[in-house]
């Protein structure tokens, strides 16, 4: 047997180091993925940069100089002399002969009015009507008042901006504009990429964008209107539109493959084949010595096994609270002596509840031959599992979750002061663990005509009608939870049965509301009055399970 079990040990290591390879594998494609992330930042940052300067610096300041000079208005003169100085002391044109004309439509009459040193034929007049009057009805909708396209053939493009006025929701009564070539355009590109950071300077170390990216814009036609001097193939990269606005420009942005590497913390993680081919020999040959040491140290090991995790997760809630509310006080976080106070008080509460299930520890192994006995009292439950909410509210918003109390008012009975909170703690913990973050954990009192029922509702993936009866047992988890993440020795709810049924209850586990499961705790009561439940004593076994909580 113990040779058996040292060979499914290295089964498992090799299962192990498999999936070690395969998180290594799955960590590199991870870290590629934020590489290509960081390329699609980068181009909606190129593009969302692109629209606002483009705007600004390249088809809003001729707009404007054919507004002002009669742009809006189809009965005023159209296009002074000093249309000329004003475009090119407005847009900063090093060049002349870069705008061809401005012009305006007259919506109502057809009249088509322009000024400029090109004189374009009549076929390009006639399509300019047209297109005037038919783009701003079709291409857009009614709250749009400008757009740009590029007209012309390919390798000739040019810009061709317009304005509706007043706008097509007030009933629009002109169209005017200009076109011009696309230095202006190719003038903003280039510049938005020379000067604008495209990633995060947490990111890029200092180096600008044209060290670690590449940009190309194209246009209709796939035509390219501006790519950057960095040109390489990469597999990181992104494209983004700069809308139909301003011609249907799309970017594409790529990251330097050298440069990934930078990017994300610690680089791309390399292949760990060889290392782990290593460890998976080393572990063979520490499974061969093992095989003489294993007979004599197997029972040993089962006994600690169970004991730590039985006794771990009895103490893991008390001491988690004991750790935060320190913590709190250490970094003075209170707010307020009562708050200090109250913090001091919870921490005394817990060490003490701490102590009991030490002691309960202690008692476990005379539970077989002495048996224990639950204490009842009489108690305010309402009061009582305000106080339990209280004390897990903390453990809960630490989890993401957060409890939402419905408890009636008055409920009194018999319950033991110290085993009854501690199954609706491991109830709520038992919630806060499977249930998702963000989603309420509900705790509800009530009267009903069987006596008094607590329960505790969560939304998590809930309880199969075949598993109902098997979560009650000790050391018990479902298959689904074996190979999760979330901790537990299968305890707990064994711990609640025992408690609930000692006090003459019953508990039981049923489907929540939309969603999750709904565990119910029913303890005997007579309306008027506390009835004392008759106290059981449980066979040994399970005494000594009911007193560990």
């Amino acid at each position: 047997m113990a040779v058996g079990l040292l060979l499914s040990a290295l089964v498992l290591a090799g299962v192990l180091a498999y999936q070690a390879y395969d998180a290594a594998r799955s960590h590199r494609a991870m870290a590629e993925t934020t590489v290509e992330e960081y390329a699609t930042f980068a181009a909606w940052e190129y593009t969302g940069t692109a629209r606002r300067d483009l705007h600004a610096k390249a088809v809003k300041p001729g707009l404007d100089i054919a507004a002002i000079h009669g742009g809006k208005d189809p009965t005023a003169p159209f296009g002074p002399g000093a249309v000329v100085d004003s475009v090119a002391e407005a847009w900063g044109w090093p060049h002349e002969g870069s705008w061809d004309y401005f012009f305006r439509l007259d919506l109502a009459t057809g009249r088509l009015d322009r000024i400029g040193p090109v004189t374009p034929g009549p076929e390009e007049l006639r399509w300019l009507r047209d297109t005037l009057v038919a783009d701003p009805r079709a291409a857009y909708d009614e709250d749009w008042e400008q757009g740009a396209r590029l007209v012309g053939p390919p390798g000739h493009r040019r810009l061709l901006a317009y304005r509706i006025y007043p706008g097509a929701r007030e009933g629009a009564r002109t169209v005017y504009g200009f076109r011009s070539d696309l230095g202006a355009y190719r003038y903003v590109l280039a510049k938005i990429f020379d000067v604008v950071p495209l990633l995060p300077a947490s990111l890029t170390n200092g180096f600008t964008s044209p060290e670690f990216l590449s940009v190309t814009v194209r246009g209709p036609g796939d035509e390219t209107y501006f790519a950057s001097q960095s040109r390489f193939d990469s597999p990181y990269a992104a494209g983004d539109t700069v809308g139909a606005a301003f011609g249907g420009l799309t970017a594409r942005v790529a990251v330097r493959p050298e440069a990934a590497e930078h990017l994300v913390i610690g680089g791309l993680p390399g292949s760990r084949l060889p290392l782990l081919l290593g460890l998976l020999a080393l572990t063979a040959a520490m499974v061969v010595a093992a095989i003489f040491q294993l007979r004599r140290e197997h029972e040993l090991a089962v006994l600690r096994a169970d004991f730590v995790s039985g006794v771990s997760h009895e103490l893991r809630t008390p001491l988690a609270q004991i750790r935060m509310f320190a913590e709190t006080l250490l970094l003075g976080r209170v707010r307020s002596e009562e708050e200090e106070r109250r913090s001091l008080e919870i921490l005394v509460k817990e060490a003490r509840r701490l102590a009991h299930q030490v002691d309960n520890v202690l008692l476990f192994s005379r539970a077989e031959r002495e048996g224990m006995r639950l204490s009842p009292e009489p108690a305010d439950l309402t009061e009582l599992l305000s106080d339990v909410a209280e004390s897990f509210g903390p453990l809960a918003a630490a989890a993401g979750c957060r409890l939402e109390l419905e408890l009636e008012d008055g409920v009194r009975g018999w319950v033991d002061p110290v085993a009854f909170p501690q199954a609706v703690i491991n109830l709520l913990d038992n919630a806060v663990k499977y249930g998702p973050a963000g989603e309420p954990v509900r705790l509800r009192l009530a009267r009903t005509s069987e006596g008094i029922r607590v329960t505790v509702e969560d939304r998590g993936p809930g309880i199969l009608e075949e598993d109902r009866e098997r979560i009650w047992e000790a050391y018990s988890r479902l298959e689904r939870d074996r190979e999760s993440p979330v901790a537990g020795s299968g305890i707990g709810l064994a711990v609640v049965r025992e408690v609930v049924e000692g006090h003459g209850g019953r508990v039981w586990v049923e489907d929540g509301r939309g969603a999750g499961a709904r565990f119910v705790l029913e303890l005997p009561a007579e309306e008027g009055e506390l009835a004392r439940p008759e106290v059981r004593v449980p066979d040994a076994p399970a005494r000594a399970t009911a007193e560990a909580p």
